[in-house]
C-alpha cells in the first residue's frame, strides 16, 4: 500500500498526498469489484455533492461526507478519509467556498487512483 503520510502542501494547506501523483491502492483480486463499484459510488456522489452544496444541503453534504471517513479508511483511502473529515466539518459550519475546493479536491484524487491487484 502506498505511503499516505499526510503532510500540508505549501499551496493549498491540504495534505501533499491529495493535491498531486498517483494514489496507488494495493488490493486482493477477490474483492478488486467491490472496490472498482466502491470508486464508482464516490465518483457519483461528487455530482451529488455539487447539487447539495447549490441548495443549501448541508445536513446531506456532513452525511456523505461522514460516510467518506467512515468507508474511505476501510478501503485503504486514507486521503479520502481526511477529505470526508474536513468536508463534515466545512458542512457543520456551512462554509460554501471551502465545500466547494473539497469537493474539487475529492474529485481530483478520485481521478488519480490506481489500483494494482496482487
Amino acid at each position: 500500500m502506498r505511503n499516505t503520510k499526510l503532510r500540508p502542501s505549501a499551496s493549498t494547506g491540504m495534505p501533499a498526498d491529495i493535491d498531486s501523483g498517483p494514489v496507488i491502492i494495493r488490493v486482493h483480486p477477490r474483492i478488486g469489484d467491490i472496490v472498482d463499484r466502491y470508486l464508482d459510488n464516490r465518483s457519483r456522489e461528487v455530482g451529488s455533492l455539487t447539487i447539495a452544496l447549490a441548495r443549501g444541503e448541508f445536513d446531506h453534504i456532513r452525511d456523505v461526507a461522514h460516510d467518506l471517513v467512515g468507508t474511505g479508511g476501510s478501503f485503504g483511502f486514507e486521503g479520502m478519509s481526511l477529505i470526508g473529515r474536513l468536508l463534515e466539518n466545512a458542512a457543520l459550519n456551512q462554509q460554501c467556498e471551502q465545500i466547494e475546493l473539497l469537493v474539487e479536491r475529492l474529485a481530483d484524487y478520485l481521478s488519480r487512483v490506481k489500483i494494482v491487484y496482487q
